[in-house]
């Protein structure tokens, strides 16, 4: 990728270099036709021009011929400039042009090809103005002071040329050194990061599943008050896991784009899924319209920017309701999705900034359990990453409307059956015997604690042999929960295959996982499941396995993201 960026600024040198020479070469070939006793010069001048220049410039706009383009630019120059010495040219401006060769060696050859060029051209110079012209009575005669003077300032500028462009070559040799210790540090950040990321959401994990066990026990007033508390400190921290590694990976080499068609009732199942119980506890009507169009973009990506802008309507949604909807745009070449909510909407003032890092409206004291204010931010670097239109109208106490234009897909002929109930009719989790694959001690005490407080019966093993091993004893699974990274030869993805081909059926099953990268959500999304990152927040897990257990269509829905 460097050799070719490389190959690309070199090209586009040459380019510039061609165009000057074009633009300046013809100006002085049409003043010299015009001018009385240059018509020789003018002539050569515009046929250096169009013959050199020219193709010079149209060889320059292709990477693979630019040594061509800069071997007929150079050619030109020493056509052109060594006219103007047989001519005369060199008694007027003129002398000042030539002295513009060794630069324009030096910087189309670099070091040592603009020494060779150079000395050539010098060499040249000096054979023709001491050796042939004073037996040529045609040309412009110099007389033998004038050719030393001239020699002696040609070497000097030469010398000049070489210095400037052994300067220049250090000064970009360091450059590239830097750039290549800025691009190391940013790898190994970038690896810390994603190590940071999964190890960091496991404990966070555990955490807010003991914590949603704890709260299902009785507790007299002064512990309820205590166990709130730590609800409380739990999700903030959790949101704010979230929003910093999502942030951070908008940043990383590894990030790919994925551009693919797909439903957007895929994206609307999902924020139904994910949204439906936190719109309940605070008392908000969620609409969301079913549409039956299909966009072209990255779904994962675009699921993480409808995330962001759902939930952040919600926090700031009292009362009332948060729409989302899909509508056709650009007279139907295109799809609109809008979340409008009907909160305490953002003053004018702060339109400009809320899409910065870090900026919170109203939320000067930093107070962190109202996250990091970085949802926005990452909303707007995500559709500009995907070339997407993001628009937001909202005034204060109205509300807020917030729109991304999205290219649409044709819809395919054949459609999967996708699910817009709400959850009428979901399935109980009571008595479900649920086979629990997670090789995370504390993960997996934690979530056993969980899915027991909802009247399941679990079975908890640390690899996929264990799971299997399992069901040849009898275990006959209602629905599988595996972490995807396992101990063994074996990951989730794979334990869930052999579980099913060993009972001969495709049980219900989802994936749980602190892995964020893209390739993990790809993977995933394949084996048509959902995958659940960690922390999962229990109330999103309870809706996810009651809608796989309602319906096994359910799983492959799934976008591979939370």
């Amino acid at each position: 990728m460097d050799a070719e960026f490389a190959l690309e600024e070199r090209a586009r040198h040459v380019r510039v270099a061609s165009t000057i020479g074009l633009v300046v070469g013809g100006l002085f070939a049409v003043f010299n036709l015009l001018k009385p006793g240059q018509l020789v010069l003018g002539l050569i001048e515009l046929a250096a021009v169009l013959f050199l220049v020219m193709p010079s410039v149209v060889l320059s706009r292709q990477s693979g011929r630019v040594e061509r383009a800069e071997t007929l630019l150079l050619l030109a120059s020493g056509v052109i400039f060594g006219a103007l010495i047989v001519t005369g040219g060199t008694q007027g401006t003129g002398l000042f042009w030539i002295y513009t060769v060794p630069f324009l060696a030096f910087f189309l050859k670099g070091q040592r090809l603009g020494w060779v060029y150079s000395l050539g051209f010098l060499v040249v110079v000096t054979l023709y103005l001491l050796g042939l012209q004073p037996h040529w009575t045609l040309v412009y005669p110099h007389s033998t002071e004038v050719a030393i003077h001239f020699l002696l300032s040609l070497s000097f500028y030469t010398l000049v040329a070489a210095a400037f462009n052994q300067i220049r070559s250090r000064y970009e040799s360091q450059l590239q050194l830097g750039k290549a210790q800025a691009e190391a540090a940013y790898q190994a950040k970038s690896r810390f990061l994603a190590a940071a990321s999964h190890d960091l959401r496991q404990p966070a994990h555990a955490l807010g599943l003991f914590v949603a066990s704890l709260k299902q026990l009785p507790h007299d007033a002064h512990s309820a008050e205590l166990v709130r508390g730590i609800d409380t400190s739990v999700r903030a921290l959790q949101d704010m896991l979230n929003a910093f590694f999502d942030y951070s990976r908008l940043d990383a080499p590894s990030l790919q784009i994925q551009t693919k068609a797909f439903p957007v009732s895929q994206l609307f199942e999902q924020l139904r899924t994910s949204f439906s119980v936190m719109a309940a506890g605070k008392g908000v009507r969620l609409r969301i319209r079913p549409s039956k169009r299909w966009l072209q973009t990255d779904p994962v990506l675009l699921q993480r920017v409808l995330l962001n802008l759902v939930s952040n309507a919600l926090q700031h949604t009292s009362h009332g309701s948060v729409l989302v909807a899909c509508r056709s745009a650009r007279g139907g070449a295109a799809a609109r999705i809008e979340v409008w909510d009907s909160g305490i909407g953002i003053a004018p003032e702060h339109h400009s900034k809320i899409f910065e890092e870090f900026y919170q409206v109203g939320n000067q004291e930093r107070d962190r359990t109202k996250g990091l204010g970085l949802g926005l931010s990452i909303v707007k670097r995500t559709c500009g990453l995907l070339g997407l239109g993001l628009q937001m109208r909202s005034s204060l106490g109205d509300g807020s409307r917030f729109s991304i234009e999205v290219p649409k897909a044709e819809v395919p002929k054949l459609r999967p059956l996708v699910i817009v109930d709400e959850g009428s009719g979901a399935a109980d989790l009571s008595q479900r015997q649920v086979l629990l694959i997670e090789d995370d001690e504390l993960g997996s005490l934690a979530l056993t604690g969980v899915l027991q407080s909802w009247g399941c019966r679990v079975t908890r093993v640390d690899t996929a042999l264990a799971a299997c091993e399992q069901v040849h004893r009898g275990l006959v699974p209602d629905v599988l929960v595996s972490d995807l990274r396992l101990r063994g030869d074996y990951n989730g993805l794979d334990a869930v295959q052999m579980v099913r081909k060993v009972l001969g059926q495709n049980v219900p099953a989802c994936m749980i996982s602190g892995d964020t990268a893209n390739e993990v959500r790809a993977q995933v999304q394949a084996a048509g499941l959902l995958l659940l990152q960690k922390p999962v927040r229990p109330a999103k897990l309870r809706s996810v396995l009651r809608h796989v257990l309602r319906d096994k269509s359910v799983g492959a829905l799934g976008l591979g993201e939370d």
